[in-house]
């Protein structure tokens, strides 16, 4: 099926920043139903998971927005794609929904390999992310135990990156250097960081902040930017942040981003080499006020449903979940029906601030169309 444009209004200010009116688009999974994205590519290929009712599937959407079910690994029946490389390689997890046993897959220009059972993984293992040197990084119960992270090329796979009893490698950039988290038994999740050494190993190390905090590692760019989440600072509620990369020493303290307004707890998803950052803020009081998508730009962070307006197929973007080099995000939302939907934002560019554009005399936007084929 074709992805559906839908145009956005001019955006008003906001006290959590404002965003030039762009088209927010819908994508349709091959059989109906809902879908979620999670990753897009440079060329604007977007990964995610369609649900028809009938069946549970990575989705592939090409760069018009015309979906394609990839499957699941031999002996699974369910799959969800969590990331894609430039070279459209995408990874994830194929699942049987009986057991629940989950095995990490790679989908290859139509082949579908079990990294899981590549790797004599002996219980359930998840594939994050691809770089564009096909090397896949994850999560994988090795010895039947705690989850520890690994790294999968055409080599092989290993457990890396993991200090304490289990963690998680999620991202992976294109110089091999990998962010994830860590554990050990009775102590909150702390962000982690593995680095290429000069003798063929891994140096890992924690990338903080020190102390008793809580912190995860979800995405590094090629710059050595990481970004995540951690309750460092935040009063008990956690914040979406940037990290301190410096093996040589303790970790410094985060750069915290904030949250929209009115909600107190956020999370960073993502991160592009220009360091634009996508994620969503929810309220960790739990008064039932929805989740809302934001991406963040040298400072501010925008609410992308500022893009949304009375005529739009959306009547929530909730998640957002990825972000490419062009400015393009991903992520999920409602429809108006209460259809969960995935969308993509072409070319995410705010606006001056606020208070410029009233100095101006008002609010000046650029309109961008996604074509539709």
């Amino acid at each position: 099926m074709k992805a559906t444009s839908i145009s956005a209004a001019l955006c008003i200010a906001s006290i959590s920043g404002i965003a030039a009116a762009q088209s927010v688009t819908a994508l349709q999974g091959p059989a109906g139903g809902s879908t979620l994205a999670h990753d897009i590519n440079d060329m604007g290929q977007v990964v995610g998971q369609s649900n028809s009712g009938l069946s549970i599937s990575t989705t592939v959407w090409d760069a018009s927005g015309v979906g394609m079910n990839l499957g699941a690994a031999s002996g699974y029946d369910t799959s969800f794609g969590y990331a894609i490389n430039n070279l459209g390689q995408v990874v994830g997890y194929s699942e049987a929904t009986s057991s629940g046993m989950r095995t990490a897959t790679l989908w290859d220009n139509g082949r579908i390999t079990d990294l899981g059972a590549d790797m004599g993984v002996v219980g359930s293992s998840v594939a994050r992310d691809i770089n564009n040197l096909g090397q896949v990084v994850g999560s994988a119960s090795f010895f039947g135990a705690f989850s520890q992270g690994f790294l999968w090329d055409s080599s092989g796979g290993q457990a890396v990156g993991t200090l304490g009893m289990g963690g998680s490698n999620l991202s992976i950039n294109n110089n091999g250097v990998m962010v994830g988290h860590s554990f050990f038994f009775g102590d909150p999740d702390t962000a982690s960081i593995a680095m290429p050494d000069d003798r063929g190993g891994y140096m890992t190390a924690d990338l903080g902040p020190a102390g008793f905090n809580f912190s995860i590692a979800t995405a590094i760019n090629d710059n050595g930017m990481s970004v995540g989440h951690t309750n460092f600072g935040t009063d008990g509620a956690w914040q979406a942040a940037i990290f301190t990369n410096d093996l040589m020493g303790p970790p410094g303290p985060p750069m915290l981003l904030g949250s929209l307004d009115g909600l107190n707890t956020s999370e960073a998803n993502d991160v592009n080499d220009n360091g634009m950052i996508v994620g969503y803020s929810w309220d960790g009081t739990h008064s039932g006020i929805d989740s809302r998508a934001w991406a963040w730009v040298e400072g501010t962070m925008y609410d992308l449903n500022n893009l949304l307006d009375e005529s739009s197929m959306f009547s929530l973007l909730i998640e957002a979940t990825g972000v490419n080099n062009n400015g393009d995000i991903v992520g999920y939302g409602l429809l108006q029906d209460g259809t969960t939907s995935a969308f993509v934002i072409e070319g995410f560019v705010p606006t001056p601030s606020a208070l410029s554009l009233l100095a101006m005399g008002g609010i000046l936007s650029t309109r961008r169309n996604r074509s539709s084929k």
